[in-house]
């Protein structure tokens, strides 16, 4: 079951945002294809099992939130939330000879997000890291998701691509009339690729310079964390201002969930930003999914043909060695490199 995935299953994953857990509700989702059943029981607590019967492998669903007990759909095969077998209904003398079990999986809420933890057979030595770095009361937030129609590999590169958002985002993120240069360092270390550019007078989003006053100072960071996690962060005339946190989430080749968290500081402004904000975001993620979509439709096709890439692309082929090491359970070295290059955006 995870021949493709390998040593990826080491790692916290985000299943699902918490909002979409209710008090005494249940939930579906895949995550690298396997089905898993979640539920929030009436003392909040969440928890997650494989969605399977260990009988004749029909899916579960919750019969009762108070003592987190869960039923197969076929035959009524009874489990708890540890997935042990607790009733046969047709073979009530055979429960104690059973030596059958459901997986069941370890679950961390965190900064608005669902963690699950797949490998059933060793502990995590962690927990999610601090990973959200704005927690301050000064910051405000804003968190949704889209489903999206490449894979996740596709969508890291995408939510890390700056050279992306005067072509896809024209006059939202940045304005395809107006280049600026942009000295670019990146580092790799055996588990996270960290882009940095360097301070710009340049034009960002809509409105900054009429809210923070003209001549803006900007410059910003893109960073892929394991397993599939991407965190932008914006310093405007030194100050950090907006940090985006996204967990690509693959529920199956072509089918990634981005789950978002939006984090922003522009003091009296506050108000007013979270007002547009849901609008903003749903509107860059629409433009995203649509050209996301037709790249992975794309990429079916065109197999065969290798990219040609520039030296920006090479954050986007360390991210993509460092997971495929992972996955193949390869050494990966601890050393930090760096590079620098030039670009136009």
């Amino acid at each position: 079951m995870f021949n493709k995935i390998g040593g990826l299953i080491n790692y916290w994953h985000v299943i699902a945002l918490s909002s979409e857990l209710e008090k005494g509700k249940s939930l579906k989702r895949s995550l690298y294809q396997i089905p898993v059943l979640l539920w929030r029981d009436k003392a909040s607590q969440v928890h997650a099992l494989l969605d399977v019967c260990s009988h004749k492998k029909a899916p579960l669903e919750v019969c009762d939130f108070a003592q987190n007990h869960v039923l197969c759909q076929y035959h009524g095969w009874k489990y708890n939330d540890e997935g042990r077998l607790i009733d046969i209904p047709s073979s009530q003398h055979l429960i104690q000879k059973m030596k059958c079990k459901v997986d069941n999986y370890s679950i961390i809420e965190q900064n608005g997000f669902v963690w699950i933890y797949l490998d059933t057979e060793n502990s995590s030595k962690s927990s999610p890291e601090a990973l959200i770095e704005v927690s301050s009361e000064n910051w405000k937030h804003y968190q949704t998701s889209m489903l999206f129609e490449t894979n996740e590999e596709l969508l890291v590169e995408n939510f890390m691509d700056a050279t992306h958002t005067p072509m896809v985002h024209d006059k939202l993120i940045r304005d395809n009339d107006k280049k600026t240069k942009h000295s670019i360092t990146i580092t790799q270390t055996s588990e996270t690729v960290h882009v940095s550019y360097a301070e710009t007078n340049e034009k960002i989003g809509l409105g900054l310079d009429w809210m923070l006053g003209g001549n803006l100072r900007v410059s910003h960071t893109d960073e892929f964390l394991m397993p599939n996690l991407v965190r932008v962060n914006y310093y405007i005339n030194k100050i950090h201002r907006f940090q985006a946190f996204i967990a690509c989430t693959p529920l199956q080749d072509g089918q990634t969930i981005a789950f978002v968290r939006l984090s922003f500081q522009f003091k009296w402004f506050n108000s007013l930003i979270k007002l547009v904000i849901p609008f903003l975001a749903k509107k860059v993620l629409k433009q995203d999914f649509i050209i996301t979509q037709k790249q992975f439709a794309n990429m079916q096709i065109f197999k065969e043909k290798p990219d040609q890439n520039i030296d920006y692309d090479a954050m986007h082929n360390k991210v993509k060695k460092i997971r495929n090491n992972k996955i193949n359970s390869l050494t990966t070295s601890a050393e930090t490199t760096s590079q620098q290059i030039d670009l136009t955006l």
